[in-house]
């Protein structure tokens, strides 16, 4: 089996709760950019990641620039809705609700902007927390 890790990913959200008019969303390995009434806002993932093991000893290190594990999350996530009705919500201030593009019944589960976020996420270092 061959995995091909994606860097990066840029889509139009079929919504968007948190921020005003968001037209576009953009996931990197290290933060969450949004188009915000014509303006960029950044959420960078270090800065809202929730660490559940050793996140004294983690957040530290991972400031200083060392890779750690324990996988922290940066948002929750429900994924047991049609794809437009899926969605990431970032442990932002105030949260950051992103809901997926609508796609194609033919699509299978590895190839949705859903998954996609989360292989982003995971080559950052990061994960989600399931809520269904």
């Amino acid at each position: 089996m061959t995995t091909i890790a994606i860097d990066s990913l840029r889509f139009i959200p079929s919504a968007v709760e948190g921020l005003p008019g968001v037209t576009e969303v953009a996931v990197h390995p290290d933060r969450l950019e949004l188009l915000s009434e014509g303006e960029w806002v950044v959420v960078r993932f270090l800065d809202i990641a929730q660490w559940y093991r050793l996140g004294w000893l983690y957040w530290p290190l991972a400031r200083l620039g060392f890779r750690v594990r324990g996988f922290p999350s940066v948002a929750d996530r429900d994924w047991f809705h049609p794809p437009a009705g899926r969605f990431f919500r970032f442990f932002s201030v105030p949260p950051v609700t992103v809901r997926m593009p609508d796609e194609s019944p033919e699509t299978t589960y590895g190839q949705t902007m859903f998954r996609k976020v989360q292989d982003v996420l995971a080559v950052g270092g990061y994960g989600t927390v399931d809520l269904g």
